[in-house]
């Protein structure tokens, strides 16, 4: 079905001329700018980040994963608060989605080198990757995002439903966290390294992060959260503050909440996430999915879980290859098969004078 439906629009006389150019406009001026890199190298987005009074000037920072053909589409992924960018490169290297799509790895507000504002509103952080499209002369992307990365992409969509054509939610769902266990250990975590003094030296600060954080992963995370300022200082990769506060009184717009005046996401996504994960609810949790997304067909079709046993730490997907290949595969499946870009980039081929590689998945130059 997917294939007739695509079908439709193989000819060239059939296809809608306005899509066509405001497609090609962002699709390949951002690629010439990055056609003399190599393959699946690694571009950081450079900048320190800067206190905004005004939402509406907040700039999202990250890394770009460059694809190993030309004139590939734009993958944008979040990852979960208080992870780095830096932990998910191998998800994309290893296996093989760097064929199909360019990898912009980009942290939300108060998250790494992006800019701070106390608002960790999701419509506001919308506006904040619409803002980043646009510096960066993306005109339309897949969004992709792992744990509250995922509510960051989901409610791109649901905002700005021209910009995105799919979106892919890891291990979460568009549901209010705050009353889960998972979420409410991290909320402790928060909370007690708000009380560490980081005017001391790295290893006395490890020591308190050690005592803070009983679950492995996030103590990994909080220790390499810490960078040196100055000679003696140390400051955190995120900001403290606004986060903590934001945790700690329960606020509408916290980080663990999803709201029903976020809207309906209208086009295709996928939800991936392993079968006793504490952050998806495999019986109940699900029914969310398809209220949000109104395209959503349901388990293995859109809805996976990703059979495995039972282990606290699943929610980090990258660290376990039981789970990290499933999840690629899947993965990979909605952007060869059902993600919107597909009309994209048959029409990119054609004007471009490439070569459209197995059914509209891969362009690559003509030699």
């Amino acid at each position: 079905s997917t294939q007739s439906t695509w079908g439709k629009f193989n000819r060239k006389e059939n296809r809608p001329m306005h899509l066509r150019r405001a497609f090609l406009t962002g699709f390949v001026n951002f690629n010439r700018r990055f056609a003399t890199r190599a393959r699946g190298s690694l571009h950081p987005l450079l900048g320190e980040p800067k206190y905004q009074s005004d939402t509406r000037r907040v700039q999202l920072r990250g890394t770009v994963l460059q694809g190993n053909y030309d004139y590939l589409p734009n993958l944008i992924f979040f990852p979960e608060a208080f992870d780095h960018l830096e932990n998910w490169v191998h998800f994309f290297r290893d296996n093989g989605i760097l064929d199909y799509r360019n990898v912009w790895l980009v942290q939300p507000r108060n998250f790494g080198s992006s800019d701070r504002h106390p608002s960790l509103d999701l419509s506001e952080i919308a506006d904040d990757v619409v803002r980043f499209m646009y510096e960066n002369h993306i005109s339309t992307a897949t969004l992709a995002g792992h744990g509250f990365g995922g509510k960051v992409a989901l409610a791109t969509g649901c905002y700005h439903y021209e910009r995105v054509s799919g979106v892919v939610n890891i291990d979460t769902a568009p549901i209010d966290h705050r009353g889960f266990d998972a979420f409410r250990e991290l909320r402790e975590y928060v909370r007690r390294l708000s009380e560490v003094n980081l005017r001391r030296s790295r290893h006395a600060i490890e020591i308190d992060i050690a005592k803070a954080v009983e679950d492995p992963k996030w103590r990994t995370i909080f220790k390499e959260s810490v960078v040196k300022v100055g000679d003696q200082n140390h400051a955190w990769r995120f900001e403290m503050d606004y986060l903590n506060h934001n945790l700690s009184f329960n606020k509408a717009d916290s980080i663990g909440n999803w709201t029903e005046r976020y809207g309906l996401w209208g086009g295709r996504v996928s939800f991936i996430f392993p079968e006793y994960s504490r952050w998806v609810n495999l019986n109940t949790n699900t029914l969310a999915m398809l209220k949000v997304c109104i395209k959503c067909r349901g388990f293995n079709r859109d809805i996976f879980a990703i059979q495995g046993e039972e282990n606290p730490l699943n929610h980090w997907v990258y660290d376990h290859d039981e789970i990290a290949v499933p999840v690629a595969k899947k993965f990979l499946q909605f952007l060869r098969h059902y993600d919107g870009c597909l009309l994209y980039t048959s029409d990119a081929a054609d004007d471009l004078l490439c070569v459209d590689l197995g059914g509209r998945r891969i362009i690559k130059k003509k030699k």
